[in-house]
Order: C-alpha cells, then structure tokens, then sequence
C-alpha cells in the first residue's frame, strides 16, 4: 500500500511542527501472519493529554485498508477485523475534536458500534485519466475566457503569489487559512516541490490571479489542500484555468486523481461541481463525553468558517 500524500514524512512533520501535536502511527492486521495478510494503517496526532486530533487545514486524519479478499464479504469480514482495534484504541484514548475519515472509508459501522458520534461531509474525487468532456460548459468556457485574456499557469516555487491569492481570499470571506509566509515556507522545506505542487494563474500583466496547492504522492490521489482567487480575478476564469492546469501536472506526475477535499459550503461546492468529478460521502468520528454537545456546537461554527475554503 503506497503512502497516501497526507502520510508523507514531511507533512506529519510540518503538522507537528505547526501544531505542537505528537504523530503516532498506528496499524493492524487480520488474524493471517502473512505478507499477504489485509490489514489497515493510520497516522493519529496527540495532543498533551493523548486524545487523537485532528490538525487545522488537514481534511482527513489518514486511515489506509488493504484487503486480500476478492468477495464483498470477504472484504468486509476483513474491515471489521481491523477496523475494531483501531476504533478501541482511539475510543480508549479519547478524541479532542472531530475526526474526519477519508472519502476510501466507507464503513463507519465499527465507530457506531463502538459508541462514537457519526457524522458526514462532502467531497468531489476526480479520476485520471481526466475526462475533459465532463467538466460543466460553464467551466470549460471559463477556461477558454482565461485562455483568451492571455492568462497563464504555472507550478510555482516563490510562496509570494500564493499568499497573494489566499490572502484577497480571506479577506473577501472573512476567514483565515492561518498560514502566512513561515508556516508555507516551512511546508515547502519539509515537503520538497515534488510532493507540495504549488500553482499559480497569472493574468497577462504577471499579476498572480488564482492559486491552487494540492499534496501528492504517485500512485494516489492528490489532495487539494488550500487555495484561493483575487478579487478582480473572480470573473475571469483563472480558478478553472488554474485546477485544469493542476489536473494534467498531478496525473504526469503518477498521481491517480484528486480529492478536491471539501464540497459543504454552497458557493465552493458549485465551484467544485463544475470541475467533472463524483459526489463523495466521507464520514466524521467522535466520542461521547459530558462535554461533547458544546464542543460539537463549537466546532460546527468553526467548521461553518473553515468551510469558505473548501
């Protein structure tokens, strides 16, 4: 099982450098000692009391399956072989807010039955190869508007666009990414240019426009992490153009396709609508405890924010 681009070294590193949040890897497998045998792996950050948390700008705490199975049955006996001690030890350490699984997880049964409080977001998956035709005409012909106004896409390595873009963006939604200057240049460091890809659209002038980041890892799909558009750029095309430029860089690159991670917030979901992927469900655990009704209202204000940039 390759690594997933949320399990690379450098990003567990960037989230406990940025977050001060110990990384505790965690696996299992089925009763089969073999090489061969299904198993499940997850990255879990720990704050001082050892609750598993998840970190801000991270769309999924990372969990990978792996099922020797050819059946559907046979599949699912093996989730919820692994599934329960991964559900035990994180019930046993307790959560410090909500969990988000990946969209790959589609089982939550384990949680439920291990008394966790269950909850669902959105997201779009986009496959490669990428099939243009799929996109909506809308977003096709904002991509040919960028093209005509001279605008141009590149992978970037200068942080300075990218924070241009993210910062008009905040500004306009009244968020923040919490991510100046430092926190991005440290990710660069830790990361290198192959795993975070950087990319920026720029108008005929040279004036950055749109920016998109995405975290990849070859042989999975690329997560889209954070972005964001000018203002006088809104109506312009550059976010289509920008993604389509990403989207054929990533699936050079050996990624599989992307999770656009995130599809809640009602404008950012049509943006991502628009682009050509599949509605996908992924699921939020938690839990229970004599607080978790205010800390439940609590984080659903924060996600209702959190949410602009998604």
């Amino acid at each position: 099982m390759p690594l997933t681009p949320l399990e690379l070294p450098g990003w567990l590193e960037f989230n406990a450098w940025r977050t001060g949040l110990k990384v505790h890897r965690f696996s299992t497998t089925s009763d089969d000692a073999s090489e061969d045998a299904s198993g499940a792996r997850a990255v879990f950050y720990l704050d001082q009391r050892g609750r598993v948390k998840l970190p801000p700008n991270n769309a999924y705490l990372p969990v990978v399956f792996r099922s020797t199975s050819k059946g559907p049955n046979g599949r699912t006996a093996d989730w919820h072989r692994v599934a329960g001690p991964m559900v035990e030890e994180m019930r046993r350490r307790g959560t410090a807010n909500q969990l988000y699984l990946p969209p790959e997880v589609t089982d939550v049964r384990p949680w439920l039955w291990g008394g966790f409080f269950v909850g669902v977001r959105y997201t779009y998956f986009l496959d490669f190869p990428f099939d243009a035709t799929l996109m909506s005409p809308s977003a096709r012909r904002n991509i040919a508007t960028a093209a005509k106004a001279g605008m141009t896409t590149e992978r970037v390595s200068d942080v300075g666009p990218v924070l241009t873009c993210l910062a008009e963006t905040e500004a306009r939604q009244g968020f923040s990414h919490q991510m100046g200057p430092r926190e991005l240049q440290a990710a660069r460091s830790l990361l290198g240019e192959e795993s975070l890809r950087m990319f920026v659209c720029f108008d005929r002038q040279g004036r950055p426009a749109s920016t998109t980041v995405m975290l990849h890892a070859p042989g999975a799909h690329a997560i889209y992490w954070i972005g964001g558009t000018v203002t006088a750029s809104l109506a312009s095309g550059a976010g289509n153009a920008g993604m389509r430029f990403a989207f054929d860089d990533l699936a050079s690159a050996g990624a599989t396709g992307i999770d656009l991670c995130g599809a809640n917030a009602e404008s950012i979901a049509t943006f991502k609508s628009r682009l050509g992927g599949r509605l996908m469900p992924n699921y939020g655990v938690r839990t229970y405890g004599v607080r978790t009704a205010g800390r439940f209202a609590v984080d659903w204000i924060r996600s209702r924010k959190a949410a602009h940039s998604r």
